[in-house]
């Protein structure tokens, strides 16, 4: 049985604060808190492998 996992990077590094809530069939609420300005990847898998468009830029 596969995990998803979600990861948010930033120029700092790593953010600490990513929250990942299942809210029904194959759908889930991603939420995470940034503290400094600038461009984030967030990198979601399903197991091992990337869902389409992973990694995604976000501009803060």
């Amino acid at each position: 049985q596969n995990m998803l996992f979600v990861g948010v990077f930033g120029p700092k590094g790593p953010c600490d604060e990513v929250y990942v809530k299942h809210a029904g069939r194959n759908t889930y609420n991603v939420s995470y808190l940034v503290r400094e300005r600038g461009e984030y990847l967030v990198i979601v898998k399903w197991g091992e492998d990337q869902i389409p468009g992973s990694p995604f830029k976000v501009d803060v």
